[in-house]
């Protein structure tokens, strides 16, 4: 039986943290080359051969779910066709896995809605013959990147570099459980539910692979089917979460990087007040691609090329939903103030985005001018690049100047934020570190990303060797323990 693979990106929110909350205001937001996979494959059951106690009503479809990177996690469930009802029957632990189960729920409802005899064709239950027994197997895997390697490096002896991390064999076993397991803040659940609706919507036939891959044309039909994964991710991941959330974790898992405006939340309204006793005809027009409520918008960005995007993860958690919401209290009580400030961050996130874009223009008009400025930054700590700015005529160095300047403007304002909300968004901790990073030569941006806090911050840097002195300062680094993740920009 043929296997249906979808991957989804991990998400690095460069700018726009608790901005891309409100529709006024936009993020910039990198997909990684660190996925999350879904594979889907059906197969029949041959129940007298059948070892597991196993109860199949004709219209049911078995259905196993099995994520090997963690400790007892899997889980067995059923879906009625007639009725659209999900069952879940058994568990290694005998728990439940929200995000499955409501993503499980949703996009087989939505099939089975869109076209009954999608679903049927498996059963062989057309045109009033007997019912044969299928199962769906589901396999839910994600690079390392995605979680903490620093155990499984102490327990192979090596050193937290990116050397060791290469030494980690891929997709390796956490050794932890769902819920003990330290995340690296790349948008986990976010990617699973996105490879996972779309790799049933896929396989049962709703969309084409062809509209999914990213190295094929932009039509209007790949738009229609990135939009209506997009829109049944979106519902599905705030239903699990409870909240209809900012959304751009999910958009990044669809769309990649880009601008980020986040869509109305009245779009989910009536579905998410029904939760999972939504009926499949008010899914459907819910999630259509056509459903104009869907109001958000997605504007293609690259990481200007010779930049690459690198990330660590600081062994200290932070609270994010506490601290957003701690943030949005205390801009209610504070509109005036908060106005100001929310424009200022604003204006120096809309800068930053401006500037990756001059950079990419500034490429295709002159390659070789180009590389040229790059290299010269690459040597030199981008305190120096404004003098060099003004004795050239080549504006790539200014470019570079003027993103390093804004970058040092957003974190003086996020940290404005962070005490007047009284949360942590860039501690001093934090910001000793990330003022190091900028003193490296070829480093260009070094912040926090998205909500902030203490458990991950990012650089980006013009050279490979800046990359290095980089992951060399964070080895060296006392105060924290600072370790590389392997992902980069996708």
């Amino acid at each position: 039986p043929s296997v249906t693979l979808v991957s989804a990106p991990g998400k690095v929110l460069a700018v726009g943290g608790y901005l891309v909350l409100d529709r006024s205001h936009s993020g910039l937001v990198v997909g990684t080359d660190a996925c999350l996979y879904a594979a889907v494959q059906t197969q029949s059951i041959d129940l007298s051969r059948e070892t597991r106690t196993i109860s199949l009503a004709d219209h049911d479809i078995l259905i196993t779910v099995v994520s090997p990177q963690f400790e007892s996690a899997w889980w067995n469930y059923t879906f009625n066709t007639k009725s659209n009802i999900l069952s879940q029957h058994d568990s290694a632990s005998q728990d439940t896995n929200s995000f499955v189960h409501i993503v499980l729920h949703t996009t087989l409802s939505l099939v089975n809605k869109r076209d009954p005899k999608k679903l049927q064709t498996y059963l062989g239950a057309e045109g009033g013959s007997s019912a044969k027994h299928v199962e769906l197997k589901i396999v839910l895997a994600a690079d390392n990147d995605f979680y903490s390697q620093r155990e499984i490096l102490e327990k192979m002896g090596l050193e937290l570099t990116s050397k060791s991390l290469a030494k980690v064999p891929a997709m390796v076993s956490t050794g932890k459980t769902l819920r003990s397991v330290h995340k690296t803040g790349l948008g986990s659940s976010a990617a699973m539910v996105t490879s996972l609706v779309a790799s049933i919507l896929v396989h049962f036939g709703i969309l084409n692979k062809n509209d999914i891959c990213p190295v094929t044309r932009l039509s209007s039909s790949k738009l229609k089917s990135l939009q209506l994964i997009h829109n049944v991710a979106q519902y599905a991941h705030c239903l699990a979460q409870g909240k209809v959330g900012s959304g751009f974790d999910v958009s990044a898992a669809v769309y990649g990087s880009h601008r980020y405006r986040r869509f109305s939340p009245s779009v989910l309204g009536t579905a998410m007040g029904n939760g999972s006793d939504s009926s499949a005809a008010e899914l459907v027009k819910v999630t259509s691609p056509d459903n104009a409520g869907w109001d958000g918008e997605v504007v293609p960005v690259q990481v200007p090329p010779g930049l690459t995007l690198r990330l660590a993860d600081v062994d200290a958690g932070s609270n994010t939903p506490s601290m957003v919401k701690s943030v949005l209290r205390w801009r209610d009580t504070n509109p005036q103030q908060a106005s100001a400030l929310w424009a200022s961050l604003d204006e120096a996130n809309n800068r930053i985005r401006q500037l990756w874009d001059k950079l990419s223009s500034a490429h295709d008009r002159d390659s070789a001018g180009y590389c040229s400025a790059i290299n010269w930054c690459s040597l030199h700590s981008s305190a120096k690049w404004e003098s060099e700015a003004a004795a050239s005529d080549n504006c790539v160095y200014a470019h570079l100047a003027d993103m390093a300047r804004v970058t040092l403007r957003m974190r003086e304002l996020q940290r404005e934020l962070g005490e007047n909300a009284g949360v942590p968004i860039e501690p001093p901790k934090q910001t000793r570190l990330l003022d190091a990073c900028m003193a490296v030569p070829g480093v260009c941006m070094a912040a926090v990303p998205g909500a902030g806090g203490y458990d991950a911050i990012f650089c980006i840097v013009l050279s490979k060797a800046a990359g290095d002195a980089v992951e060399r300062l964070w080895s060296s680094w006392t105060e924290m323990s600072v370790g590389p993740l392997l992902a980069k920009q996708a």
